[in-house]
């Protein structure tokens, strides 16, 4: 009779636990990061705030949306590996252990920016790696008994030699994942009778590059006319993802993933499929159209194999409901305009460092909710951390964390602390894009502002993006106090104590000493004089 009555009371549980169970184990966590993908170039009203243009048919990610939580302010840094790098280490490029303010130098001077001879500053050094002595997120999850793989576009790694790699920063697989920013082709090629992507990173997606035969289309659903042409590079990466996930989900532990694309990073070319089924204004928009595409279909193969790790038909061992899909891009848009957000990737206005973020983890994250938290991409590490146990956290002394996690968040939307002041520092020169600045992003009174201050001509400039997400207002004239706090905010953020902490500001061309922090403003007009 006992026995019977522990047994009732097991099966109870289990029936009206299921969604208490999968909260309480650890997650398996997969970030798909897509390449350049801008705020609003997918088809979901939530994330985008019903601003995406009509040529964007994403349905695959608007069923993530309608499935999950939509962030609508999640920032990240204005290119690529630096918000790789901040993901990865968890801190801001002032910290040695990271040290990735922008791709490749902080000098890069032209193409309708500041004449390097005309420049009041030059940008110190800096490197292109995150460094071995960083715990990255990988090795934490390690340490927290997760499995790790990264799958795709890397680029903080492999530039100081083996020790940077993927393979030596925490990640159990690597496939795709070294130095390279970009893929140099979309589609395989032959080439002495074996079929490539020529110069793609080490040639880990090579063995998924023939062509598409009858039963890779049948399997896929994919029309017959591509039986015999070339593969796109999306869908090897996916065929990796795939089989990546198959053998993670086979083995004890739960697992952290990178799937990181490199769609939509050019050259822009989409499969001809996707491309004939586009919808758009131009030929430029059209292979647009259709690479975005070639990233939903990746988003629909992942909630595929999440379903059915095993492919035999049967979801029995579905893992959908212990995974946590976190969707999101590594900065702005550059391929079309990000309106009604001003800029593009590589500026420090809301269209080169505002991002999609969708989270969607059945049974935990209530579906088709909406946030306006603020999340940058510091804030990856703590909350994978804290949704692994937290078991094992890097030491303040050893790796400090500038992120603030958002776990909370996911669970309870309405309900989560506020995220506190995001920051940028930039010292150098990228082209017309972004000179030497300090950013700021906060609220205060309900509201939120953005600050900047621009070195090169010693000005401020204050946006409420609450009511101006255009950045069309300058109110550094109208808005003295608030000016004034968030100035006070960035000296604060910047003087900080710590031995890791070492912001690099811009070099003053004529003494070649560092600029320092920005001046901090009075509330009035009067007070400053």
């Amino acid at each position: 009779m006992t026995r019977r009555i522990a047994f009732l009371g097991l099966l109870l549980v289990a029936i009206g636990g299921t969604a208490v169970a999968a909260e309480s184990r650890q997650p398996n966590i997969v970030i798909l990061m897509v390449d350049d993908l801008g705020w609003n170039h997918i088809s979901a009203s939530q994330p985008t705030m019903g601003t995406y243009p009509e040529y964007c048919r994403t349905p695959h990610i608007a069923k993530l949306a309608n499935d999950g939580l939509s962030f609508t302010h999640a920032y990240a840094q204005p290119n690529c590996a630096p918000t790789r790098a901040a993901m990865l280490s968890g801190q801001y490029p002032a910290r040695p252990s990271n040290d990735v303010y922008v791709v490749g130098n902080l000098n890069r001077f032209g193409r309708g920016g500041i004449r390097k001879g005309e420049a009041h500053f030059r940008g110190p050094e800096q490197s292109e790696d995150v460094a071995p002595e960083a715990i990255t997120l990988a090795e934490a999850m390690q340490r927290n008994g997760y499995a790790t793989a990264h799958i795709g576009k890397y680029h903080v790694g492999g530039h100081r030699g083996q020790q940077t790699m993927p393979e030596n920063a925490g990640f159990d697989i690597n496939i795709g994942g070294h130095s390279q920013g970009h893929q140099p082709v979309c589609f395989a090629s032959e080439k002495d009778g074996t079929w490539q992507f020529r110069n793609l990173g080490l040639g880990h997606f090579d063995r998924f590059a023939a062509p598409y035969d009858a039963d890779y289309v049948r399997r896929r659903g994919l029309p017959e006319s591509l039986i015999g042409t070339s593969k796109h590079v999306s869908d090897a990466v996916g065929d990796a993802m795939e089989e990546t996930i198959r053998t993670l989900a086979s083995g004890e532990k739960p697992f952290y993933l990178q799937f990181h694309t490199y769609a939509v990073h050019g050259p822009v070319r989409a499969r001809p499929d996707l491309k004939e089924a586009a919808n758009a204004s131009s030929k430029k928009l059209t292979e647009y159209a259709g690479f975005i595409a070639g990233v939903d279909e990746n988003v629909g193969r992942l909630r595929s194999v999440l379903d059915d790790p095993n492919g035999d038909g049967d979801s029995s061992d579905s893992i959908t409901g212990s995974t946590l899909i976190l969707f999101t891009s590594d900065n702005g848009g550059t391929h079309d305009s990000n309106a009604p957000l001003k800029g593009v990737k590589g500026m420090f206005t809301e269209g080169g460092i505002r991002v999609p973020l969708i989270a969607c983890w059945p049974g935990v994250v209530p579906p088709g909710t909406v946030t306006d938290r603020k999340v940058h991409s510091v804030d990856y590490y703590p909350t994978c951390l804290e949704l692994a146990g937290g078991e094992w956290t890097p030491t303040e002394e050893k790796h400090p964390l500038d992120g603030e996690s958002f776990a909370s968040a996911l669970k309870q939307p309405e309900s989560a602390e506020k995220r506190g002041p995001v920051f940028y520092l930039f010292p150098g020169y990228l082209d017309k894009r972004a000179r030497p600045c300090v950013v700021v992003i906060d609220d205060i009174e309900g509201k939120r502002y953005k600050q900047t201050y621009d070195y090169e001509t010693d000005a401020w400039e204050l946006y409420c993006l609450s009511d101006d997400q255009g950045e069309q207002q300058n109110l550094i004239d109208t808005e003295r106090t608030i000016a004034a706090t968030l100035s006070k905010k960035i000296h604060a953020w910047l003087t900080q104590q710590h031995p890791s902490w070492q912001p690099k500001y811009p070099l003053e061309t004529s003494s070649g000493q560092p600029a320092g922090p920005p001046p901090v403003l009075a509330a009035t007009r009067a007070e400053s004089r």
